[in-house]
């Protein structure tokens, strides 16, 4: 397609995105302090025996996967600084935790992968970008087909489910009582994870998940191959979680399946409709190895029979109405974001996430350049899109360059204020 230019500006390359050494040691910090969220804490590393390289390694593979830091490690030079940025942090750790001789109790099963791990989610902005610009691709035989699909999925195909995003760790609970941070597990006894209780959790049933999925299934699944998957709200001093009554709380978003060993495509295929037919949004690996589902209704209500505490959700809902919905509070930063979840043609769901330009820091930027790069108010005038799309982009872009400002305190500071209310 054809389009005129609506001069909205270029979109930043990795190599403009590099930034003075200031930027790049505050997106280092930031990064950081995003990988130790989804670990335990660091000291119970070192009394499992993990090495300061080890544990620098781990959580500097963590940190390369950010997304505002990974455009700016272009060169060996910015790779070392990473590097010695996170050892130095290890080793003052190391430190400390000799001097205090912390240890942890003692279980087989601590710091072995589950297997069942939560994968990250990617942007949603990144993916209406992609959407549209398909469209405006599309080869002149094609526009008409390519147009009416976009439309049909922003404007009109209800998505399985819209939930707020809420800002604290990742955490599981797998069907044989094993708990696990997003990367290991942290065994079946331990009461705080990231200096937060996990009681929480102790009352929900995965069991009953794992014999729900197995009659849907038609397959006996094994002990301790199911994993449901919350938010842990560790983090009682952000978005008012404390005064909401939100913290210390697990409120659950997902689950993992380890699936037996299927044959080949035909299998995939015959399990993923009856996935279907049960109500599950979901996704299978490639392998088929594993399943994830996302929440729907069939899935909250599974989860929340089995004693757990599911995400808030929005009314049933299109793209673009989540969209005008939610703008504001992301921009007046209530709320850490929004988590879409969505048909995709061949049957399977997707995910995105959609967070307030706080959170994206530097991406939100990147994002708001992309979405301007359409021009879609310019296709909109010229009939060659319908307007409301128009509009959800234009709201999208609101959302990501708003100067949205966030109340975050930490825990010293919470108990502080809790001192002062008690006084």
């Amino acid at each position: 397609m054809e389009t005129e230019s609506c001069h909205s500006g270029s979109v930043a390359g990795p190599e403009q995105e590099g930034g003075s050494q200031l930027n790049f040691q505050t997106m280092l910090d930031a990064a950081l302090t995003s990988a130790l969220s989804k670990y335990d804490s660091i000291g119970t590393y070192f009394s499992d025996g993990m090495s300061v390289a080890a544990v620098a390694e781990m959580l500097a593979q963590e940190m390369r996967q950010d997304e505002d830091l990974r455009p700016s490690i272009t060169t060996p030079f910015r790779e070392e600084q990473l590097r010695k940025f996170v050892m130095q942090m290890v080793g003052k750790s190391y430190g400390l935790w000799k001097k205090g001789s912390c240890r942890v109790k003692n279980d087989d099963s601590r710091g072995q992968d589950s297997g069942m791990a939560w994968a990250s989610i990617d942007n949603y902005a990144t993916w209406v970008y992609e959407q549209v610009s398909a469209y405006r691709s599309a080869q002149p035989g094609e526009q008409t087909m390519m147009r009416r699909e976009l439309e049909r999925a922003l404007l009109e195909l209800p998505l399985h489910s819209a939930t707020i995003k809420y800002d604290g760790t990742c955490f599981g609970k797998l069907d044989n009582g094993a708990l696990s941070g997003r990367r290991h597990l942290v065994g079946k006894e331990a009461e705080t994870y990231l200096n937060t209780s996990t009681a929480a959790c102790r009352g929900c049933t995965i069991e009953l998940v794992r014999a729900e999925l197995s009659r849907v299934l038609c397959m006996e699944l094994a002990p301790g191959s199911v994993c449901a998957w919350g938010e842990l709200m560790c983090n009682p001093g952000y978005y008012n979680y404390l005064e909401r009554g939100l913290s210390e709380k697990w409120i659950c978003f997902g689950v993992v399946v380890k699936l037996p060993k299927l044959e080949d495509a035909t299998d995939i295929l015959a399990l993923s409709e009856k996935l279907q037919e049960g109500g599950f949004a979901h996704s299978i690996s490639p392998e088929g190895q594993k399943a994830r589902l996302l929440l729907c209704p069939a899935l909250r209500q599974l989860l929340t029979e089995a004693g757990c505490e599911v995400a808030d959700g929005l009314p049933q809902s299109t793209h673009a109405e989540v969209v005008e919905s939610m703008a504001r509070s992301l921009r007046d930063g209530e709320h850490e974001g929004v988590v879409l979840v969505f048909r995709n043609p061949g049957g399977q769901a997707s995910v995105r996430k959609w967070k307030n330009s706080t959170e994206c820091q530097g991406a939100s930027k990147r994002h708001a350049a992309q979405l301007r790069s359409l021009c879609v108010r310019d296709l909109a005038d010229r009939g060659q899109l319908d307007a409301r799309v128009a509009d959800m982009v234009e709201t999208m872009i609101t959302v990501a360059e708003a100067d949205t400002t966030v109340r975050k305190l930490g825990r010293n500071n919470v108990r502080k204020l809790q001192k002062d209310r008690e006084q």
